[in-house]
């Protein structure tokens, strides 16, 4: 037995990155980590070989000061419970970031500078949903080889 599922590290994953986002917000960051694992996109095709991908979901990098605070989280708390229905509503099917493989916070105060994955020449954006806005690469990348977007 795993001690520490899948499904738990997608439901901190989603805790992480979109905490303070209203439910459809938390819904398009758990539709990344599928889309990721789907296509092989920076991930083995496993919640866990996704997420923690170095330098991936901040959430996890070693700097983030809410780091240790996220693995303690409970079931009880409304927040994780709507962690948990995004994290299942994902799993289901739903599409409300169009595919998206990558997203950020454009808040200059967050992120000063643009990346480059996410200029013109790099990628599609596809959806702004919350304070994140998602994107397709125009190359698709990953273990399973590349498309054109």
């Amino acid at each position: 037995m795993r001690l520490i599922g899948e499904d738990a590290l997608a439901i901190v994953t989603i805790m992480q990155e979109a905490a303070g986002e209203p439910y459809v917000g938390k819904v398009a960051v758990a539709e990344v980590i599928r889309n990721r694992m789907e296509r092989k996109y920076s991930s083995d095709g496993t919640v866990s070989g996704t997420v923690l991908r170095p330098l991936q979901f901040s959430g996890w990098n070693s700097k983030d000061l809410g780091r240790i605070r996220n693995i303690r989280i409970d079931t009880d708390d409304p927040v994780v419970q709507e962690c948990m229905r995004a994290w299942e509503e994902a799993r289901h099917g739903s599409d409300t970031v169009k595919g998206a493989v990558l997203y950020y916070n454009p808040d200059p105060r967050l992120v000063p500078v643009t990346p480059d994955w996410a200029k013109a020449h790099s990628a599609v954006q596809v959806a702004e949903v919350g304070h994140h806005v998602f994107f397709v690469p125009r190359v698709m990348r990953g273990t399973g080889g590349t498309s054109e977007v």
